[in-house]
């Protein structure tokens, strides 16, 4: 096993012992019935020192990225959140940081109505990890419904969490990116919106050029997207130098807006959405029967990032 997917396709040939399963490994959340009215699905996220945070983080900020990353996974299968449990491996035990931590976590589990149910405490290097439950009632997204001829469409704007990584601390570049990396939001009252008709949704953690790469794999589809259609930040070009646009909107994970595709019938609708949402939503490209295919400046355009990987990218 080379990287996270080798592993994950390991997983995925494993006996099941539930017919409740509906859907197991390899999306961004299982689903499992207990009744015929509800349906929940489970995520799993681990955040470290090093790759998720750095030591300028604050504890407020670590507590609310922690947190923020997990509901992003129950947003972009059209669910809300409802419970979480956190698992922590602390240094030392600290009062005021924890505090501090469930402070930053405060104003997401108050805004989503989530109740912390459990989880565990241990010694050691910092990590944090965080178990999310969500319910849906009616159609749960998954990243395997893309059809061919539908429209592939990306919310907010995206790049800038790579845009902070690549700016110097201290400057304008990134205290222009920085919210963006450190206090993303997840997009639940859109998923909760896109849920009545979008085929396939995922949330963009790894990169847009590798997210969308496994919506076309689950879905056995392609893709085509014109890179000149990606929202970017009115700013972009004057902190980023064109060298480095693949890298922070292609590239780049950590920006935790959905991707979603939806049957060009919906477009009224998703107008409608994006208004009373206040959020841009943009269509980037189409769902096509293979290949995956980028234009830029009219012509073909081949990209060469492959997106973040634990274990591929060291």
């Amino acid at each position: 096993m080379k990287c996270e997917q080798d592993f994950v396709n390991f997983l995925q040939k494993l006996e099941s012992y539930s017919g409740n399963i509906l859907k197991g490994i390899g999306d961004d959340c299982s689903i499992v019935k207990f009744n015929n009215k509800k349906k929940y699905v489970f995520t799993t996220d681990t955040s470290l020192l090093g790759p998720h945070f750095t030591k300028d983080y604050s504890p407020e900020d670590i507590g609310y990225k922690c947190l923020a990353t997990n509901i992003s996974d129950i947003a972009s299968m059209g669910c809300m959140p409802l419970y979480a449990m956190y698992a922590l491996t602390l240094p030392k035990m600290s009062e005021s940081w924890l505090k501090r931590f469930y402070k930053g976590s405060q104003k997401l589990l108050k805004q989503h109505k989530v109740s912390i149910i459990g989880g565990d405490t241990t010694r050691g290097p910092l990590s944090i990890t965080i178990q999310m439950i969500g319910i849906q009632k009616h159609n749960i997204l998954l990243r395997s419904g893309a059809k061919l001829g539908d429209d592939i469409y990306v919310t907010g704007t995206i790049g800038n969490a790579r845009a902070a990584l690549l700016s110097k601390k201290r400057t304008l570049a990134y205290s222009y990116f920085k919210k963006y990396l450190v206090n993303p939001t997840p997009r639940v009252a859109l998923g909760l919106e896109i849920s009545k008709f979008a085929s396939s949704c995922i949330d963009i953690s790894d990169g847009l050029a590798k997210d969308l790469k496994n919506i076309a794999l689950s879905s056995d589809k392609g893709f085509v997207v014109n890179v000149d259609k990606i929202p970017l930040r009115p700013k972009f070009s004057h902190f980023i130098p064109e060298k480095l646009l693949e890298e922070c909107i292609l590239g780049g994970g950590e920006d935790y807006e959905l991707c979603f595709t939806a049957n060009n019938k919906y477009n009224n609708n998703i107008n409608t959405i994006s208004n009373k949402l206040k959020l841009k939503i943009t269509k980037i490209g189409s769902i096509t029967s293979k290949g995956y295919k980028y234009i830029k400046d009219g012509k073909a355009y081949k990209v060469k990032t492959k997106g973040y990987d634990h274990f591929s990218n060291r």
